[in-house]
């Protein structure tokens, strides 16, 4: 996490005027990425994506996580059992200057990470590392 204080750490504007929107990408039966983004005229300026996994019964659980909160744009691990296995992993800092282009970029980056990474993810998850 940031050594900044919070008072001093990177705010997304509020919605309104901010929009926010949700979406889903498959990535394999059973596996997708939760997108929830918030734009303010056309530019990201919140982002948070959730690998998900549909349990064989039907609901969908969270295993891994990027989003920007706190100050960061940071990772988070969960067990299957429902702990965490990394909470806040810093990915970079966000200052209350951030730009749009900041947070893009970050999000660019960490839709990558998961598209190269949600099988290992997976795989630690279903194994409880």
């Amino acid at each position: 996490m940031s050594d900044r204080p919070e008072d001093q750490a990177y705010e997304p504007p509020p919605v309104p005027p901010a929009e926010e929107a949700t979406w889903d990408i498959l990535i394999a039966p059973g596996e997708e990425l939760r997108v929830r983004s918030r734009t303010l005229r056309g530019r990201m300026v919140d982002f948070a994506i959730m690998q998900m996994t549909e349990l064989g019964w039907g609901p969908w659980v969270e295993i891994a996580r990027i989003d920007c909160c706190h100050g960061t744009v940071h990772r988070h691990l969960f067990t299957r059992e429902g702990g965490v296995l990394k909470d806040h992993q810093p990915i970079c800092e966000l200052s209350p200057d951030t730009g749009p282009q900041v947070i893009e970029d970050a999000f660019d980056v960490a839709m990558d990470e998961f598209l190269a990474e949600w099988e290992e993810n997976l795989r630690r998850w279903n194994s409880g590392k």
